[in-house]
């Protein structure tokens, strides 16, 4: 029998109108608040909405919102002795996966009087501020994990820290958030988290568990990349994404990314480039590089990928996984190569370099050298 771990949040509130319960979660954390956020989400009204709603509950709130997704790693420290000065009592995350990171560290550094070059150097404090993550998007990847992504703007990398065990208090997943997405972005983020559960499914450390959430998630993604396609007008595809989101955080909190995953938040950083189109990018070539590394796997993510699999020997199934994800693909309008992303080869052999470092790599089944990041760049450009 296989023993595993579970990490989550003491709570977790998904579905469509759930935004409104953030306010009694916030109010017994504490009654002041301090929101990170991006000043993107002005657009659709989002932070207005929880600001209203903290509100209501009780609950005072100061607002930074100058985050972008590349934001450095130093603006922590400066949010940080806004939160302290604020005498903030809770801070709540609102916006994509790297706003989400950086939030989530200043809710380590505000506690103590710490610094971000001690959470980058391994040093936690030993208690964080109460922490509310609120994603914009149903894309986030370590929303089960006690990790974060930064980038250190010094050396133009990124850079996966630990934080404090419990930091995150609670998640509220609002999934019309997603109706706000544009449809370009909504269906990259379907190929970024596919990349994400195939990857967790070969994890080394997966387990029946999350083999059983991630294949499920995957089928869902398959098949909300395809109506998208179809019908991109219907914001059905964006729900359905948004479950094979939760369901592939899920799995991650187990299995964790690899390859794939380190390359694409390497490139993100180095270059500032969309770090789903880069997922999408690398997703075919990294079903590739796996695929002979577990046939029985490639198989049945093959299954998964409605590809018409004969079940006879999964050696023969085994590559109609690459299949299926290339059919998909070529239904979009994103970029195909890394090249049409503007860079060299020689850049991208800088960020290959960048992602040897990743504590993601210890993912990924048989193992994996720098020559092996080298050369899926290199078959990606």
């Amino acid at each position: 029998m296989q023993t595993f771990t579970l990490r989550v949040p003491s709570t977790i509130v998904f579905g469509q109108d759930v935004l409104p319960q953030l306010g009694s979660i916030a109010r017994g954390l504490g009654t002041r608040a301090l929101i990170v956020s991006e000043s993107v989400l002005h657009e659709g009204q989002h932070i207005q909405r929880v600001v209203e709603i903290l509100k209501r509950s009780g609950v005072e709130t100061m607002i930074y919102d100058e985050l972008m997704p590349g934001s450095p790693a130093s603006s922590v420290d400066d949010i940080a002795s806004l939160a302290r000065a604020g005498k903030a009592q809770v801070v709540i995350g609102l916006g994509g996966m790297r706003v989400l990171s950086l939030a989530r560290c200043v809710a380590n550094v505000a506690a103590e009087k710490t610094r971000m070059g001690d959470l980058m150097e391994g040093t936690l404090p030993a208690s964080s501020i109460p922490y509310i993550e609120v994603p914009s998007s149903y894309r986030n990847h370590l929303l089960m994990r006690n990790e974060a992504v930064v980038t250190d703007g010094m050396a133009g990398r990124a850079r996966m820290v630990q934080i404090v065990p419990g930091t995150v208090r609670a998640t509220v997943l609002e999934t019309s958030f997603t109706q706000t997405l544009s449809n370009k972005y909504a269906l990259a983020a379907i190929m970024d988290t596919l990349l994400a559960a195939v990857e967790g499914y070969y994890s080394p450390h997966s387990t029946m568990f999350s083999d059983t959430l991630l294949l499920r998630a995957t089928r869902e993604l398959q098949s909300a990349a395809v109506a998208g396609i179809k019908n991109p007008g219907d914001g059905r595809f964006r729900l359905q994404a948004a479950e094979a989101g939760l369901l592939t955080a899920m799995g991650l909190a187990i299995a964790g990314q690899g390859i794939g995953g380190g390359l694409a938040y390497a490139i993100n950083a180095r270059f500032s480039l969309p770090k789903s189109w880069v997922a999408g990018i690398l997703l075919p070539h990294v079903v590739d590089f796996l695929t002979p590394r577990d046939v029985e796997k490639a198989a049945r993510i093959a299954a998964a990928l409605d590809e018409p699999v004969e079940r006879i020997t999964a050696a023969d199934d085994a590559p109609r996984a690459a299949r299926g994800v290339r059919k998909l693909l070529t239904h979009l309008d994103l970029p195909p190569r890394l090249r049409d992303l503007d860079v060299t080869l020689d850049d991208l052999s800088v960020a290959a370099e960048d992602a040897a470092d990743f504590s993601l790599l210890a993912n990924v089944p048989g193992g994996v050298s720098g020559a092996d990041l080298q050369q899926l760049v290199a078959s990606a450009f």
